[in-house]
């Protein structure tokens, strides 16, 4: 939700290493050879509403939906909405912020890790935790996303460069959680594409919580293109893969028995041809590249720059064909499976 920075040049010189199938991203596709993949959609709107912009908009019913909170917001988690959801057939998937967003990342009243660790928020974790088990049903929960970059205040270049201690806070949610009851809560572990500032404290693997902790593997990233805020003059246009390869060969090297998720994406119009982006992640995706990648959440909004899918009629023609292919075809009920079919299968092998 903040500035990212992408991997650029770097990481576009790896993209070939993670599969051949990946580095052939122009060369036509004739047959269907990806694995089946799930359409996670974010919109700006309450869930519920999401789901229906969803399906007016392009045509599909998501296979999840995902929404944000903040903890100093102090609300409940929508049971009543999750349900809804699942009775629509669409997964809920909860951004769950420890944060006060009306105050900068170092403020003294902010929420840091060590508050975490300490048990200050013991008591509103509880609560929640409470809330998802009534739900009754899978529920994605994303604690403290991109915490190796420097724009939220649980990020580790925030709190004495330590990555201990987000390792600390997550299990301490975590068990928090569980021990309340909510078994149902599917546990996502997520960084941002690209580490910043990129030093070896904030390597991802250093934050790791370890597999008893984490369900899934979540990446977010952005193909930011020209001119974005952060860098006005810069050309930051990357690739599907140029965005992803990096940080997904990460995933495959720190956790290779969870599935991966890309918990936000999007790309800009500005710098380069959007309609060309998606089509190229569409050849890429359908080739059978990245084949653990499963869940694709879209940003579906115009906030820094103009994510959404509807930002030119070329590119909503392409997101429309993209979200209507054979194997964009997974729905909730499969996809609240995969992280359980992963663990079981990877056991098996083992």
């Amino acid at each position: 939700m903040r500035r990212r920075t992408l991997l650029g040049t770097a990481a576009a010189a790896v993209a070939t290493a993670v599969s051949d199938a990946a580095g052939a991203q122009a060369a036509p596709v004739c047959k269907d050879t990806s694995p089946t993949r799930y359409l996670g959609m974010f919109r700006e709107e309450n869930p519920t509403a999401i789901a229906a912009s969803v399906k007016n908009l392009y045509g599909v019913t998501p296979a999840g939906v995902m929404w944000f909170d903040s903890w100093a917001s102090g609300l409940a988690f929508p049971v009543s909405e999750a349900k809804a959801l699942w009775r629509r057939g669409i997964m809920p998937n909860y951004t769950w912020e420890p944060w006060n967003t009306a105050l900068g990342p170092n403020d003294p009243g902010q929420i840091h890790l060590t508050d975490v660790i300490d048990g200050t928020w013991d008591s509103y974790i509880r609560a929640r935790a409470k809330e998802f088990a009534a739900v009754r049903l899978p529920i994605l929960v994303r604690w403290g996303h991109e915490f190796n970059g420097n724009w939220y205040p649980w990020g580790i270049a925030n709190n004495n460069a330590d990555p201990s201690l987000y390792v600390r806070a997550y299990r301490h949610v975590h068990d928090l959680v569980t021990a309340a009851g909510a078994r149902n809560v599917q546990w996502v572990w997520a960084y941002n594409n690209g580490s910043s500032p990129d030093a070896p404290y904030n390597d991802p693997a250093c934050a790791y919580p370890g597999d008893r902790y984490v369900d899934w593997v979540g990446i977010d990233g952005y193909n930011w293109g020209f001119g974005p805020s952060w860098d006005p003059a810069g050309d930051h246009w990357t690739s599907f893969d140029a965005t992803f390869a990096t940080a997904y060969a990460k995933a495959r090297a720190v956790a290779p028995n969870r599935p991966v998720m890309l918990g936000e994406f999007a790309s800009t119009e500005d710098g380069g041809d959007k309609a060309w982006w998606l089509e190229e992640m569409g050849a890429t995706l359908r080739s059978g590249a990245y084949p653990d990648l499963k869940l694709l959440t879209y940003f579906d909004l115009t906030k820094e720059e103009a994510w959404s899918p509807n930002s030119s009629p070329a590119a909503l023609a392409v997101f429309k064909t993209w979200v209507r292919q054979r194997y964009m075809k997974g729905r909730s009920h499969e996809l609240a499976r995969v992280a359980g079919d992963y663990a079981r299968s990877r056991r098996s092998l083992g």
